[in-house]
């Protein structure tokens, strides 16, 4: 079956693509769950097809898996603010942290499968101006929250370490 690069872009949810200067694509995505436009990095070894399916996954994970991620976000959330000597957060529900929660960047990795989506998500969070956080959810599980460290999205995500709150 043949499809045109016009049908392919025309089906794809990351908008306004470009290469940067790093000969990556770069372009914006809609997240529903922040309901707002954000940059995405597509990395060289990665296409834009599953660059679209790891954007639409985003916006179709399940109440539970969200439910989970503002759950390790607030665990993350409280220690901070509880090491810094300051009063930790109560919140009604666990997604009553995202206001907090603004997401930067969405990175699309090299696939290893490109039929498995992988979330890799910076976000600026109101209790960590410096350092902000990150959100790896790989294989329908949430690997990683925690401070932003740039972690390789296929490796361990420092499951067992003190700073991931997953």
């Amino acid at each position: 079956m043949n499809i045109s690069l016009k049908e392919v872009v025309s089906t794809v949810v990351i908008k306004n693509l470009k290469t940067n200067e790093y000969s990556e694509l770069e372009g914006e995505a809609y997240l529903e769950l922040f309901d707002l436009n954000i940059k995405v990095y597509i990395d060289q070894e990665s296409d834009i097809e599953y660059a679209d399916l790891c954007i639409t996954y985003f916006n179709s994970l399940s109440e539970g898996l969200i439910d989970e991620i503002c759950k390790a976000s607030i665990r993350y959330c409280n220690e901070f603010l509880d090491d810094i000597g300051e009063d930790i957060k109560e919140f009604s529900k666990s997604t009553d942290v995202l206001p907090l929660i603004t997401p930067n960047t969405f990175y699309i990795p090299h696939p290893k499968n490109k039929n498995e989506p992988v979330i890799d998500l910076e976000l600026i969070c109101s209790w960590e101006e410096e350092h902000g956080m990150e959100w790896i959810i790989r294989d329908g599980k949430v690997m990683y929250v925690g401070p932003y460290n740039g972690v390789n999205p296929y490796g361990d995500c420092d499951i067992e370490e003190d700073w991931n709150y997953a």
